[in-house]
């Protein structure tokens, strides 16, 4: 499952810097399909993906039994608030209303669990907690660029890129 997080993720990224380069109708669609995709991986499957169980085992009691109930706790709000993050920044880059307020709420609720994975490394020094720092990093630098971009540089560079297209069709 961690494959298809990243393929996801690599795509999203892809096709994010390619709309604001060029135009092409269906980006915005395909950003959206995916990034949905991948919040609701987070949000429904945090359990399984965070702790590194396959999919074909997550019904299976052994997948679970060296996994406790706080670390489970732990990794299911983690997984809602970086669905958070992904929608809200979404919101922000396709210019939708409540973007910078979602992404500010998404922001400050991803300082705890990054507060406290910090801390459990330090004290553990674990792969389950510097794999789960990596990628709490990754989501709040991406929510934070967002957050600190303002809406109108966003739409100016879709803009730019949307009239040299038309301007190369004429």
């Amino acid at each position: 499952m961690q494959k298809t997080e990243k393929i996801i993720g690599a795509i999203i990224a892809i096709l994010l810097i390619s709309r604001l380069l060029f135009y092409f109708p269906f980006f915005n669609t395909g950003i959206l399909l995916l990034s949905s995709i991948l919040s609701c991986i987070y949000f429904a499957l945090s359990f399984a993906l965070l702790n590194n169980i396959r999919l074909r085992n997550i019904f299976k009691n052994e997948s679970y039994k060296d996994i406790s109930i706080l670390r489970m706790i732990g990794v299911v709000c983690t997984g809602i608030v970086l669905s958070i993050v992904i929608t809200y920044s979404l919101f922000k880059f396709m210019i939708w209303p409540m973007g910078n307020e979602g992404l500010i709420l998404g922001l400050i609720t991803i300082f705890i669990p990054l507060v406290i994975v910090t801390v459990k490394l330090i004290i553990t020094k674990s792969k389950f907690y510097t794999f789960l720092l990596i990628r709490l990093l990754i989501f709040t630098i991406i929510g934070s660029v967002l957050y600190f971009t303002p809406s109108e540089t966003i739409e100016e560079l879709k803009n730019t890129s949307l009239l040299e297209n038309i301007n190369t069709e004429q």
